[in-house]
């Protein structure tokens, strides 16, 4: 009986001892949660921020992608778009997840009342005064504002904005950031090995389409001017002036465009129907070509931007980059950043734009 009390003794000792470590550790959190540190955010502005933000929302475009990338997906408590497919598949949290449209206007009382303590947002400074008037802690997450003039600076503006994130995030974050970096630098310096050599004269005349018309493109220093001349070709419309522009019909036949890449919506087959482009010779010649789409949309700001690159160089210069085992890069990346083992049918169709299969 005396054997069987002191077994009684030491069971309730190590509940009372454990029940005190679970006390102290959500001591712990909730002080974490309250604790702030001042940042700057990547258009310079300086900013209050929980020193380990718990509640996210995600209200710049590519921000949530950002995120999931760098392992803190599950501190995310609101986005602004729904994500796309390959994102939900990879984690089905977003498709649960409090979605609020906030470009124009964002909702302060609901913000509040999800108890958000971190906001990724666009650089519009109105909307984000009226977050931070009502005690948000607001950052932008990339320098919009600062167009990169030389490709190198584009490289570097990536490595700068997911180094950000993971400062924001933590340290386990940061450190993932880091070997993002280190990925994306040596990718990308592989299809500068090849493409830095062509000539001009041998670099195909492109015409990059964004968004949801064929109207709409890139103008100087924009994402699709920097990718275009890393991949090997020229962008036919990097002079104009705008980042995002729109075009007559007259201009695209007068470009007469070598080759056509959709970062958009519109499929190729939109493009192959409509009569008007019949004369371009990116049409005769059966050369237009829609980007691939993973986990985000890759013409729009994703991290996914080096492998952009290296498939369209394959594009543009099939034979000059022979030796990128695209469907392998694209394996290995998702392998190594989302922990997911690509089979070959997934890569077919996230090349081809097509979702998962029950998507």
């Amino acid at each position: 009986m005396k054997e069987i009390h002191i077994q009684d003794t030491v069971k309730n000792c190590l509940i009372a001892v454990l029940l005190l470590f679970a006390y102290l550790s959500s001591i712990d959190v909730a002080f974490a949660s309250q604790e702030t540190r001042t940042v700057i955010d990547r258009i310079g502005r300086t900013v209050s921020v929980p020193a380990y933000p718990q509640r996210i929302a995600c209200f710049f475009g590519p921000s949530y992608e950002k995120v999931f990338l760098l392992g803190s997906a599950d501190k995310v408590a609101a986005m602004s778009i729904k994500q796309p497919p390959w994102s939900q598949k990879f984690n089905p949290a977003p498709k649960t997840m409090h979605i609020m449209p906030s470009y124009t206007d964002p909702d302060v009382e609901r913000i509040l009342s999800l108890k958000i303590d971190l906001v990724f947002y666009w650089n519009l400074p109105q909307q984000m005064e009226k977050m931070s008037a009502a005690n948000i802690p607001v950052v932008c997450p990339t320098s919009s504002k600062i167009m990169p003039k030389t490709v190198e600076q584009f490289i570097q503006s990536y490595k700068d904005d997911i180094r950000f994130y993971g400062k924001i995030l933590g340290k386990k974050a940061e450190r993932i950031a880091e070997r993002y970096c280190a990925h994306y630098d040596k990718r990308i310096k592989r299809v500068l090995n090849i493409t830095s050599r062509i000539p001009e004269n041998e670099r195909p005349r492109v015409y990059y389409i964004v968004g949801r018309s064929i109207f709409s493109t890139q103008g100087k220093y924009s994402l699709g001017h920097w990718l275009v001349e890393i991949a090997g070709g020229t962008l036919v419309s990097k002079n104009l002036e705008n980042y995002f522009a729109d075009v007559s019909m007259e201009q695209i036949i007068a470009w007469d465009p070598d080759v056509i890449i959709l970062s958009g919506f519109i499929s190729a087959d939109a493009i192959y129907a409509d009569p008007r482009l019949q004369i371009v010779k990116a049409v005769k010649n059966n050369r237009v070509y829609a980007s691939p789409e993973g986990v985000f949309h890759w013409g729009h700001g994703s991290s996914e931007v080096f492998l952009f690159a290296m498939w369209l160089a394959k594009t543009l210069h099939p034979e000059k980059s022979k030796n990128i085992d695209f469907n392998n890069e694209l394996k290995d990346y998702y392998k190594n950043f989302y922990r997911y083992a690509l089979t070959d049918d997934d890569v077919h169709r996230i090349i081809n734009r097509i979702p998962p299969e029950g998507f």
